[in-house]
């Protein structure tokens, strides 16, 4: 079966449904999919760009635990918890201190 891409490939309606209903609730997020190895982000809305102050195309294909704002004060238990809840596909509250690009 020949790959199709660009306008002719299927639209994911229902990622499509989700952007569209957090993008207008002024939330900043997030999309990543839990099928690959890392939970690779696969959509992050501007205001997600304009609070940590990277880039779309930094922050695509980057892991979801956004390793890329942890700093000096980023407590590694925390770091743990997320990530053993992402594992484990449960929700679970974390409290972290993150950064944005330039260190704040």
């Amino acid at each position: 079966m020949p790959v199709r891409r660009g306008h002719v490939a299927p639209q994911n309606t229902f990622l499509d449904t989700i952007i569209r209903k957090f993008e207008g609730q002024n939330r900043r997020f997030i999309i990543a999919n839990a099928r690959v190895e890392n939970c690779a982000i696969i959509f992050c809305n501007d205001a997600f760009c304009a609070m940590c102050g990277y880039t779309r195309g930094d922050v695509m294909q980057k892991s979801c635990t956004c390793s890329f704002l942890y700093g000096p004060c980023t407590r590694r238990p925390a770091v743990a918890q997320m990530a053993k809840a992402l594992l484990g596909a449960e929700e679970r509250k974390v409290e972290m201190s993150l950064y944005t690009k330039d260190g704040k």
